[in-house]
């Protein structure tokens, strides 16, 4: 199975549509950084749109020279729906009725961002709105919602953990990209000093080495499918792998498979730490800079300060060169 890179889907706030557009305005703001990302929209980086609130939100500024050139402006990106309201939504949008399901998660985005908002708070217009845009990008299945709406900012955490909406600012949101972007790139890869005798240039096959020298690395592979697999002591039954090595992205560990050949999508694991631990027999993930995926299974490990004379790795390997995630294939 062979996968691509998605495309990240980036949905903006009304506020980020001022500063995209009407560079002007005494309230744009984040201007250079929305710029840049989207140069990566227009490039087919990531996907840019706004949800049918931003309509309605510049439908309230009583300028008709600045709302009618922002709504113009507007016209270049993908709108996506939001909640359908009698006094805001035009019968030809996409905007959706509200069933149990929108309530529901409308009701818990409001008391993330919005706690105790009531019929007499202040600027309640407004953040019903800024509730609607969360919920239509939530709808959507979007992957970043940028703002910069220090009241929806703040709540990262808790909007990350209850209705799994990731939130960004457009300098976050920029470095998201331009990481994503790199990840895209490909190019050849050295290992960063070491010597060759901690090296195997194979797309397979098993390796022993003193874990304690060459900086705690071992590389396998070569070119775009080159990793530095890095190590460090825990005990005779355990080791750290580390994602430390500058060819190597990220690591994972693949809980639940017993051989690497039962690993069918390695894009699946999670990869969010930089230290993982296996015990003798369990496989470790890499991904190298160039998106390549390589697996390692744990055979001996040797520790001197365990009863052997000196420390000692041997895993087996297996490098998907061609691109794939799934290491049954191989």
């Amino acid at each position: 199975m062979t996968t691509s890179v998605a495309i990240p889907r980036i949905t903006i706030d009304s506020n980020c549509v001022v500063g995209l557009f009407d560079q002007t305005s005494a309230t744009a703001t984040s201007v250079d950084e929305l710029r840049n990302l989207m140069r990566y929209a227009l490039s087919g980086v990531i996907r840019i749109a706004v949800t049918t609130k931003v309509e309605v939100d510049f439908a309230r500024d009583r300028n008709d020279q600045r709302r009618n050139a922002m709504l113009e402006q507007m016209t270049m990106l993908p709108v996506i729906a939001s909640t359908f309201r009698l006094d805001e939504s035009r019968l030809d949008n996409p905007d959706v009725t509200f069933g149990p399901l929108q309530r529901s998660l409308w009701d818990e985005i409001q008391r993330i961002v919005f706690p105790g908002l009531t019929e007499n708070s202040g600027k309640r217009v407004n953040k019903i709105a800024d509730v609607d845009h969360l919920l239509g990008h939530k709808l959507a299945a979007r992957d970043v919602f940028v703002t910069d709406d220090r009241d929806i900012l703040r709540r990262y955490s808790e909007l990350r953990d209850g209705p799994g909406i990731i939130v960004m600012s457009p300098e976050q949101c920029l470095r998201y990209t331009d990481a994503h972007f790199a990840r895209q790139e490909k190019w050849p890869l050295e290992p960063t000093g070491g010597v060759n005798a901690y090296r195997d240039t194979r797309l397979r096959g098993t390796v022993s080495f003193d874990y304690s020298n060459n900086n705690h690395r071992f590389v396998i592979g070569e070119g775009l499918s080159l990793f530095e697999t890095q190590w460090s002591k825990a005990s005779n039954t355990c080791i750290y792998a580390l994602s430390d090595a500058p060819s190597i992205d990220s690591i994972a560990l693949a809980k639940g498979a017993v051989s690497i050949a039962k690993v069918q999508d390695a894009a699946a694991y999670d990869f969010s730490s930089r230290l993982r631990m296996p015990n003798i027999g369990e496989i470790v993930l890499w991904r190298n800079l160039n998106g390549v995926y390589a697996a390692t299974q744990i055979l001996v490990i040797k520790d001197d300060e365990r009863g052997a004379d000196h420390d000692e790795l041997c895993f087996e390997f297996v490098i998907l060169s061609g691109g794939s995630s799934d290491f049954s294939q191989g």
